[in-house]
Formats: structure tokens, C-alpha cells, sequence
């Protein structure tokens, strides 16, 4: 989710340009990048959303979303059973994305005064990292090299993943540690810190690492995935060390512990997305609103909807079937912009309306013959099958993150739902088969003269029916009797620390084939160059035995 990528340089022509200019182009026929872009129109204009995405494409993104074949594909079959509006089974719940710059999960959140106005010494903590990493140097000195000497109050205070540590008899704070090494080796150096091989070519160099954390780096994507599969932490759960004190583990250190055990475990691999991410700041978009791709991406070899990509179709087929049927949650990148925003969403609502004169109404008086659409601004890139073209307007329910703090209890009502709206039309065949669609700004698909966009979602994913797979116990160590024992058996403390010392590897042993740009070591001196790469990302996992009881044991 961290990685980034530069866009690539297109190759010069290498025939004459001349015979390639278009006798209505206003490039300069000399401008090798002028006729690049006149390229990147033209294929523009293949790609959705100027082109229809094939029905059967369509069909293949559903039976992968969905994991079956027999999903709901049919809108009166959605109508008559009463599709229209759903909740998840389980509300998702809310918690931070846990900031990279703040120490992730190693950040003791209670001495956080987030309404601190910048400047001070608070509102330093919330915004540089290099505040927070001298802090953390500090702790170590006077917390945490004096840990068997801190009050229970003081114990109270600590950072998650310090009591985890603690827990586990562990004075050297080894997740706590690898936490900070990794924020430290990617506020330094970016995702370089992390080169493990590549082939530089004679007078080329790998590019300067532009330095810092982004404030949105986190781990939301652990976070956004865990809330909607995994079960609330509803209460505190007390524990008593091997000294006799108490130590207190809040639900936002539960979640912590829970939220970091998903971002860092393999179970990413498995998620089943929709869309590729935008990696514009401020993408593209056309008269009507609707997001367009204008150019390569540094991974791309030929022009792909990025921005545009996430389709009308297979998004709210995909809604129904896994929210309003399976009651299951999922999550949205809110944004389609290089941001990345993680939300888990907790439910949906939506209507119909006429698409030529955005008039809302019941599907039957909504849903237009093709024939009947004369206006359709729309009409080249509908799919050659569509018969009927109906309006849908939807508000989207995800819970949002929240800034960590104190509180004993946890319920969904402390949660906060944000209402996202969005409308889109829906292409149906003879049978009234979802087959395509387009997304608007205005219901009749006209443009707005203010934020003129159509507030789609950059890209959405599902967690596979099969996750808890990825989460159970170790069964090479003994199981935890909390009854008995509220610290656990001591051979979790060497099963921890395999956990802990978990490398990600993207190297061609796995299965990636990546490529990094080199640049001349002379300015000026030739071009960048793409060059075989290999990474191995350190991605501490807490140990899943610990991390499922203190859960279990949070449950009311």
C-alpha cells in the first residue's frame, strides 16, 4: 500500500514524424512528446469510460468478487427482494489508521492532546515524526529501560504494542523497536531502505529518496479490513504481570494489536479488488465529470483506466451481493486521487431516477428503452446489448477513523457513519442483466459549473470468505488458559519473536518481476532506464495466539 511509483518517460519515435502527424494536429511536427500525448489521446478513446467494458469482462470481475457464480445479477430479482437498502450483520468498527509519523501502534496515544492547536509541544507530536522518534528515545531511558519499577498508572499509559510487549516478559521491547525501525528507515529513505537487489547499469544511479511520511501513512489498510471481519473489542482487559501490578489493555490497544496483525499478514495478498489505484493528485476529468486517465503510470505499458476504472456496473452488483445479501462489509479508497483513504463501509440505500430528466421515481417509471433515450450523453460507449438505461442514487455508509484515545468500553453507537453520495446509470439487457453503466455528476448527466466530479470511489475490496484461516492459533505452543493465567505461557515469548521478524519479499523467488528507474549520475547525460529490482519489507506481526485471546477476552 506504501510503495510509490514516478511516471515513466514515453520512448521517442523512432520512425519519421512527418508521416505521422495528423493534418489537424496543432503539434509541431518536430515535438516527439507533443505527437507521445496525441498517442495517449488516441487510446484514450479505447478505454473506459469513453469505450464499453465487455459483458463478459464484467461477468469474470463478479464471479471473482463475489467467489461464486451464482451471484444476483438480475435488478428486478434485487427489486423484488428488497435489495434497495442493507446494514452489515456486524457494524465495522471504528479506529485509527494509526499514523506512521505518530510510531503506528508503538505510539502512547493517551499523552496526545489532539485538540492542542499546532506549535505547541502536543500539536508537535501529532505532526512530526522526527519529534516523535527523539520522544521514543527518550522513553526508552526513563519508561521503558525502568519498566518493572512504573506504577500501575504509569503501566496504564503505555503504547499497545510496549504492554504487548510487556506482556509477553519481553524488557527489550522487540515489537515495540522494529516498529520504529521501519517508520525511521522509511522517513529516511522511502521504500529504498528496503533494496534488496537491483542491476544498475555503468554511470546510473538509483533516485534520491524524497524524505519524510506522508501524515495519511498508515495502516489503514489493516485497520479498514480487520474492523468489517473481525469482532469488536468491546471492553478492558485487565491483566496482572509476573510483580503483582496490574496492566490494563483499553479496546483501542486490543485494536491496535488487531489492526497491525492484518496490515502485516499475508491475508493482503488474498483480497479480492476491484479498480487499480489513481496515482494523480488531481486526476483528470472530463466535460461531464467523470474521471479520465491522461496518462501512463510508471507500471502501465499501455494507457489504463486508473482513475476511471472502478465501473458502475460491477460495483453495484458487487454491493448487493456481498452487503445487502451476505451482509458482509467491504472497503472503499473513498478518493480517487494518489491518497489512499481506507473505509470499511457499513451499509447502503439507494433510489431510482429517470436518466434523461433526472426525475426520481420507482424502477418501472426510472428505467428508460434505449430507443426512448434521444439525450444520452453517453450513447458511443453504451454496451451494443443495452435495452434499458436506468438512474441509480446511492448513499454510501462507511464508518470512519478516529484519533486513539482512553475509554473503557466500546460500543457500535461510539462509532462515526459518514454518508457518501454518488450517482450512476445502470445498463440492462433484454433480461434486465446489469451490463454495464456510467457514472454522472447531475442525474440527467449534466455537468455542474462547481465541483464538477462524480465522487466515485478510487478502487474497493473484499475480504475473502476464507480469512480466518490466516488467523488461527499456533498449535506448536501451548494454548492460553486466561483463566488460569492472565500473562501467557512462556513459550510465546520465542514464537513472538518469529513473528516479529517477518520479511515481505518481493523478489522473483515469490513470484515478482519488478522494475526500478536508474538515473544518470550526469544530469542531463541520457535517459532513465528501467532495471530488474528485489525488495524484502520487514513486516512485524504480533503473535496471532496473544492477539486472539486478549480479543476473545474483550468481548462482553
Amino acid at each position: 500500500m506504501n510503495t510509490y511509483f514516478k511516471m515513466i518517460t514515453l520512448a521517442l519515435l523512432t520512425t519519421p514524424v512527418i508521416g505521422q502527424v495528423n493534418p489537424q494536429s496543432k503539434c509541431d511536427p518536430y515535438d516527439d512528446p507533443c505527437i507521445a500525448e496525441e498517442r495517449l489521446v488516441e487510446q484514450r478513446k479505447n478505454i473506459y469510460p469513453f469505450k464499453p467494458v465487455a459483458t463478459e469482462e464484467i461477468d469474470t470481475r463478479l464471479s471473482k468478487l463475489t467467489e461464486s457464480d451464482k451471484y444476483i445479477n438480475d435488478i428486478r430479482e434485487m427489486n423484488a427482494r428488497g435489495l434497495l437498502s442493507r446494514n452489515t450483520k456486524d457494524q465495522p468498527w471504528g479506529g485509527s489508521y494509526w499514523p506512521l509519523y505518530q510510531g503506528q501502534i508503538a505510539n502512547p496515544y493517551q499523552e496526545i492532546k489532539y485538540k492542542t492547536l499546532y506549535g505547541t509541544f502536543s500539536g508537535l507530536r501529532m505532526l512530526s515524526f522526527d519529534y516523535n522518534y527523539s520522544t521514543f528515545k527518550r522513553r526508552k531511558k526513563k519508561i521503558l529501560n525502568k519498566v518493572l519499577d512504573l506504577s500501575e498508572e504509569q503501566l496504564a499509559r503505555l503504547a499497545p504494542s510496549e504492554k504487548y510487549d510487556l506482556l509477553l516478559g519481553d524488557y527489550n521491547f522487540d515489537l515495540t523497536h522494529r516498529i520504529w525501525d521501519f517508520a525511521k528507515n522509511w522517513n529516511d529513505n522511502s521504500k529504498w531502505a528496503y533494496l534488496a537487489s537491483i542491476n544498475i547499469p555503468s554511470g546510473y544511479r538509483i533516485p534520491r529518496s524524497v524524505s519524510g511520511i506522508k501524515m495519511w501513512e498508515g495502516i489503514c489498510h489493516g485497520w479498514a479490513v480487520a474492523s468489517g471481519s473481525s469482532e469488536r473489542a468491546e471492553k478492558t482487559v485487565w491483566t496482572t504481570l509476573p510483580n503483582g501490578k496490574k496492566m490494563p489493555f483499553y479496546p483501542n490497544d486490543v485494536k491496535a494489536l488487531v489492526t497491525l496483525m492484518w496490515a502485516n499478514s499475508t491475508i493482503q495478498d488474498s483480497m479480492l479488488v476491484e479498480g487499480l489505484r489513481c496515482n494523480d493528485k488531481k486526476p483528470k476529468k472530463d466535460e461531464f465529470g467523470r474521471y479520465i486517465d491522461t496518462r501512463l503510470d510508471k507500471t502501465d505499458k499501455d494507457l489504463l483506466p486508473r482513475c476511471a476504472d472502478v465501473h458502475p456496473a460491477v460495483y453495484h452488483t458487487s454491493i448487493v451481493n456481498v452487503l445487502g445479501v451476505e451482509g458482509r462489509s467491504f472497503v472503499i479508497d473513498k478518493a480517487a486521487e494518489v491518497a489512499v483513504s481506507n473505509q470499511p463501509v457499513s451499509g447502503y440505500e439507494y433510489t431510482y431516477f429517470n436518466p434523461s430528466t433526472g426525475e426520481d421515481a420507482d424502477f418501472n417509471n426510472s428505467a428508460l428503452k434505449v430507443s426512448d433515450y434521444t439525450n444520452d450523453p453517453f450513447a458511443s460507449a453504451r454496451n451494443k446489448d443495452t435495452k434499458y438505461i436506468v438512474g441509480v442514487s446511492m448513499t454510501l455508509k462507511y464508518v470512519n477513523w478516529e484519533n486513539p484515545i482512553k475509554f473503557e468500553l466500546n460500543a457500535p453507537s461510539d462509532d462515526k457513519i459518514i454518508d457518501k453520495k454518488f450517482n450512476y446509470d445502470l445498463e440492462l439487457d433484454a433480461n434486465f442483466k446489469i451490463i454495464g453503466g456510467q457514472w454522472r455528476v447531475s442525474k440527467d448527466g449534466s455537468p455542474k459549473f462547481f465541483n464538477n466530479e462524480t465522487n466515485q470511489p478510487d478502487f474497493f475490496w473484499i475480504v475473502p470468505k476464507n480469512y480466518k484461516s490466516h488467523f488461527a492459533n499456533l498449535k506448536t505452543i501451548p494454548q492460553w488458559d486466561f483463566k488460569q493465567s492472565t500473562v501467557p505461557p512462556k513459550e510465546y515469548k520465542a514464537a513472538a519473536k518469529q513473528a516479529h521478524a517477518f520479511i515481505y519479499r518481493q523478489t522473483k523467488e515469490y513470484g515478482w518481476d519488478l522494475n526500478c528507474t536508474v538515473k544518470p549520475i550526469k544530469r542531463g547525460s541520457g535517459p532513465d532506464k528501467e532495471v530488474p529490482c528485489e525488495f524484502r519489507f520487514p513486516q512485524p506481526q504480533p503473535l496471532v495466539n496473544v492477539v486472539n485471546t486478549l480479543l476473545e477476552q474483550s468481548i462482553r
